[in-house]
């Protein structure tokens, strides 16, 4: 009976400590475990980046991929088609980051991080070879600036007020010269006004009376100032190069045709210089315009134009020997990516050893 009841509780037991039962198999560790490549949004802009047959190149594409390629970085690129797009893919997470002809702003560093910049730019102007004379309404173009058609409704309002003010006080008193009739008296007003500032002096409508002639002492002061503020505007507008029909600086494209890319830093310049643009939606669009006649001058990135003068348009454009708003191109990551740092030491490393000089001369060369 013993034996029994021993080998009874054997059997019970063999079941709950495993007997011939297979280990789990172990979780992988964090460094076994797959790691996603990095996505980085890129645009085609020549020479930055370009592609032929889903093969990318160009001048940031080669620094990316030498970059990567010491780093041992795996990557893909996620085409899109504006520079926006760009930031918003790598601000939302869909990317990890943007690469091509990127500027680097105040505006942008808040939202995303940059790396070290690999190229140093600035706003350029392609201009026509066919823009060789200024006519009439590129002459009046240039001298009917904003800040003298201000200076113009402010000399008017001046005008029609003191010629209300002088009939007021002469009318009763001087009416040879100041008729009481009201249509008639505001406009000798309004000649006295114009004749007494521009110091002409005719003689045929004065003031006698001596609140007249304190109304007349006053004009004639403020007269002198808008007289001065007027022959300053127009002096500074008729330069010899407004004159001489070439386009030498920014300041020569006002009263012409001028085509900018929508949404970039170079609208944002002509927005706070109040130089009027069309905005197209890429640099090939306004280049286009350009040698098609349609528009005299291109304000966009300074690199990519001097590229399209060598290429899209040689010989029928040439670029101005300014450059505006510098500014520096690199890559915008998400904030705080980890592969910042090694970016960066691989980029400088890269401008120590004459590399970024290289790829210069390969994808820009000289004019």
């Amino acid at each position: 009976m013993l034996p029994f009841v021993v080998l009874t509780c054997v059997l019970a037991v063999l079941p709950s400590v495993g007997v011939g039962a297979q280990e789990p198999s172990p979780e992988p560790t964090p460094e076994e475990a797959p790691v996603a490549p990095v996505r980085v949004a890129v645009r085609e802009i020549a020479p930055f980046a370009m592609v032929e047959d889903g093969d990318w190149s160009g001048y940031s594409i080669d620094a990316w991929e030498d970059v990567a390629a010491k780093g041992d970085i795996d990557f893909e690129y996620v085409e899109v088609a504006t520079v926006q797009e760009q930031l918003d893919e790598v601000s939302s997470g869909r990317a990890d980051a943007a690469l091509g002809a990127v500027s680097v702003t105040r505006q942008r560093e808040q939202v995303l991080d940059f790396t070290h910049p690999f190229y140093d730019s600035g706003i350029g102007i392609l201009v026509s070879d066919q823009v060789n004379e200024r006519g009439l309404g590129d002459l009046l173009g240039s001298i009917l600036t904003r800040a003298l058609l201000w200076l113009l409704v402010v000399f008017i309002v001046l005008v029609v007020i003191m010629g209300h003010v002088v009939w007021l006080v002469e009318r009763r008193r001087n009416s040879d010269h100041f008729p009481h009739d009201y249509a008639h008296g505001v406009v000798e007003g309004m000649w006295w006004a114009v004749v007494t500032m521009t110091t002409v002096g005719y003689g045929d409508t004065v003031a006698r009376t001596r609140a007249g002639r304190l109304v007349a002492v006053v004009w004639m002061l403020v007269g002198l100032v808008l007289v001065a503020q007027f022959t300053a505007a127009v002096t500074s507008s008729l330069t010899v190069e407004k004159f001489d029909g070439v386009v030498r600086s920014i300041g020569d494209l006002y009263g012409r045709d001028v085509v900018t890319v929508a949404g970039t830093t170079s609208q944002d310049y002509l927005d706070t210089l109040d130089l009027p643009a069309l905005a197209v939606p890429d640099v090939d669009a306004a280049v286009q315009e350009l040698l098609e006649g349609r528009a005299d001058a291109v304000v966009f990135d300074e690199p990519v134009l001097r590229y399209q003068a060598r290429t899209t348009a040689n010989g029928q454009a040439h670029m101005v020997p300014k450059t505006y708003q510098p500014q520096s191109i690199a890559m915008a990551w998400r904030d705080g990516d980890p592969h910042i740092e090694q970016v960066d030491l691989a980029l400088l490393g890269m401008r120590e050893e004459g590399v970024l000089e290289t790829l210069d001369q390969q994808w820009f060369g000289t004019e």
